[in-house]
């Protein structure tokens, strides 16, 4: 298993318990880079610790009895381990780097990724098959990673061409959670392979970690489709997310409730059943960037003219969407936002998960900060906010609410609302705005609150009460 991030360690978990005949099916070893960051991760899992957090208490559980009763799962940071592998599962993490607010300058470094790739062709026996599961741009299978595997097979000293290596494309559906361990083998599955050993390879592979009978896999006819299809998944869903966003603005203008709207319409059950509610925005490592990963690819791998003009808009879309925060704040407070004291509650992406990366609390973070702002937050699974170290993180939602000229509800997280619930009535200060982006309080609240002067926001709602009260 290279790489034991947030998908690797779960992978990993995943392959150490799966069980014939109540035997292990599989010995893992966890590879890591030999730098600071992967011996931290080699050392916690050897310790029987997962090297990634999530909020699912059956992975430390599972990864405490591989390495530590059952012994069949460990970690190293020396390559060579490749060379007794019958199977090398990648979960390299790969950027889209961008500057923010475009989309026409795009790179991603493939480099890191192809050497890797060379490291296994060096090291893997013949018949090894190499099986990738990180989110790829269109023709990286084809046109980087199989040249480069080719590459380390001849360094080697041996032919490509009589020892063909096996490699297919199997992306994860890893959903963080509760459920995050079994969402691994709990879950549909799709593969290609870079030939048809590789395609039959892979699917005698995943034959054995999926459960099929519930979840059956679907083969894609070569790599370029199976890469396309992560995309697309996660293009789709941000799409359908930007959509909801004009909408949301109507709703606020027209005073009526769009949260209602889309429930009314959600009962069109294979049509309109996955309408999007409102919302801050988008964040975590995926919808953030895979559809521009399409792009990337296709333009530069694959020398073709992808405008595509529907996915861009999407991904600058929900980029602004958390922007719309400082617009509400404004026609509150006026244009300056100096001196303010603004509270974020929550930080992660999305609710039950404690991945920061790529969180629309973040992008609002840093843009109050940048209008002058101070900027606290509280999140009842984050004590260290990386990507935001100039925010401070309270212990409480009581105290990131107390003296606050803002407040806003980051999450649709039913437990944070509660704690926000009970400590509203003592907390902002007088004249301060709450915003409300995920309908959580709004009902409840909105009247005590504006009884206090203190005003209430809600995207998506014009009908709420005291929400176009301004000082």
């Amino acid at each position: 298993m290279l790489g034991l991030g947030f998908v690797g360690t779960a992978t990993a978990a995943n392959l150490a318990r799966c069980r014939k005949k109540g035997r292990a099916l599989y010995f893992v070893i966890g590879l890591e880079r030999d730098d600071a960051a992967g011996a931290a991760k080699a050392r916690a899992l050897e310790k029987g610790r997962p090297p990634a957090f999530a909020n699912d208490p059956s992975l430390a559980e599972v990864v405490r009895r591989a390495s530590l009763e059952q012994g069949n799962l460990c970690a190293s940071l020396d390559p060579r381990v490749i060379g007794l592998a019958d199977i090398v599962v990648t979960c390299i993490n790969l950027d889209l780097v961008r500057e923010p607010g475009q989309t026409e300058k795009l790179d991603v470094p493939l480099e890191g990724y192809a050497s890797a790739m060379r490291t296994i062709g060096a090291q893997a026996r013949a018949g090894t098959l190499v099986c990738v599961e990180s989110t790829l741009p269109v023709g990286a299978c084809d046109r980087v990673l199989y040249p480069a595997l080719c590459e380390g097979v001849r360094a080697a000293g041996r032919d490509p061409e009589k020892e063909r290596p096996l490699l297919a494309y199997c992306y994860e559906r890893v959903m963080p959670g509760p459920g995050y361990l079994d969402s691994v083998n709990h879950f549909h599955r799709t593969y290609a392979g870079i030939d048809e050993a590789s395609s039959d390879a892979a699917l005698s592979f995943l034959s054995q970690i999926v459960d099929t009978k519930n979840f059956p896999l679907f083969r894609h006819k070569n790599t370029r489709a199976a890469e396309m299809g992560k995309l697309l998944e996660n293009a789709y869903r941000a799409t359908n997310i930007a959509f909801i966003d004009e909408w949301s603005r109507l709703a606020e203008q027209a005073g009526v409730d769009l949260f209602d709207i889309v429930r009314s319409i959600r009962v069109r059950k294979g049509t309109h059943d996955n309408m999007m509610l409102p919302g801050l925005g988008v964040g975590g490592y995926c919808l953030t960037k895979d559809a521009l990963l399409a792009v990337w690819g296709a333009e530069r791998l694959l020398g073709l003219d992808a405008p595509m003009p529907f996915s861009r808009a999407a991904i600058l879309i929900n980029e602004r969407m958390p922007l719309r925060v400082l617009d509400m704040a404004r026609e509150r407070f006026g244009e300056s936002l100096a001196g303010r004291r603004c509270a974020l509650i929550g930080v992660t992406y999305r609710p039950d998960v404690a991945d920061t990366r790529s969180s629309p609390s973040e992008t609002l973070a840093h843009a109050l900060i940048r209008a002058g702002a101070t900027v606290v937050a509280w999140d009842p699974l984050v004590s260290e906010w990386p990507e935001a170290p100039h925010v401070k993180l309270c212990k409480s939602a009581k105290a990131a609410l107390t003296g606050a000229d803002l407040v806003v509800l980051c999450l649709p997280d039913r437990k944070a609302a509660e704690k926000v619930l009970a400590a509203l009535p003592r907390g902002p200060r007088e004249g301060a705005l709450v915003v409300d982006a995920w309908n959580m309080i709004a009902d409840r609240a909105a009247c005590e609150l504006d009884e206090r002067g203190i005003g209430t926001r809600v995207y998506g709602r014009g009908d709420v009460y005291g929400s176009d009260e301004s000082d």
